[in-house]
């Protein structure tokens, strides 16, 4: 995990380069949520990093209406009903599909979230282009149109799955920490006070799945 956190790698955005774009939103968002003031910049800027193509239909509340921290600490029904935060998104936010709700979750409360994108679920669900995937996790599918793939929301396992990808992520980052294994954060993180040094967070186990997501699928288009 800790090799596969470090080989993260995403328009030049790389462990190498402190993962500058990563702590950038994840700075920014993170205080926003904190203030209440999570708005449409926000989403802009993560649709601009994920490299989502119609941002001109995104559109929400301003600022969105969302409890995503209480007296500074994540809100404590976040762990216990992970699926009613993306479902509060995504009747509010226009434009973002699950994809980009959970990329705002990752950003704005690491300690409890993480992204669940179409290369994690084509890796860990049940689409079969992996032919045979190694773990499969989630009851859901990645659905493919043109050259892009989408996460459908009316699918049946939508949103129950993400709250299983959030309590996946949680207990492999309990289990790294219980182990002593360190995550390798960039430096700044650690001095910024975005991270503890070494201890694991659900956006980091996310991080480092991304990164094994993306070599699963870089191996089946070689074949």
């Amino acid at each position: 995990m800790p090799e596969l956190y470090r080989s993260y790698t995403w328009g030049g955005d790389t462990w190498e380069r402190g993962f500058a774009d990563l702590f950038s939103l994840e700075r920014d968002i993170s205080r926003a949520a904190r203030e209440y003031s999570l708005n449409q910049a926000h989403l802009l800027r993560i649709a601009r990093w994920g490299r989502l193509r119609n941002k001109n239909r995104i559109s929400c509340p301003n600022p969105i209406r969302i409890t995503l921290y209480v007296d500074g600490m994540p809100a404590y029904w976040l762990k216990r009903e992970p699926e009613n935060a993306i479902c509060i998104l995504g009747c509010q936010v226009r434009g973002f599909g699950p994809t980009y709700c959970s990329k705002i979750l990752h950003f704005a409360v690491p300690q409890i979230f993480g992204a669940l994108d179409t290369r994690l679920v084509r890796t860990f669900g049940m689409t079969d282009d992996l032919n045979d995937p190694q773990y499969q996790l989630l009851d859901l599918h990645a659905s493919r149109s043109s050259d892009r793939w989408t996460i459908n929301p009316r699918q049946e396992g939508w949103p129950r799955e993400y709250g299983t990808w959030v309590e996946i992520l949680n207990l492999i980052a309990q289990t790294l920490n219980g182990a002593g294994t360190q995550c390798p954060h960039p430096s700044l993180y650690v001095q910024s006070g975005l991270r503890e040094e070494g201890v694991w967070l659900p956006a980091d186990v996310e991080t480092a799945l991304f990164s094994y997501a993306s070599q699963q699928i870089e191996e089946v288009k070689k074949k």
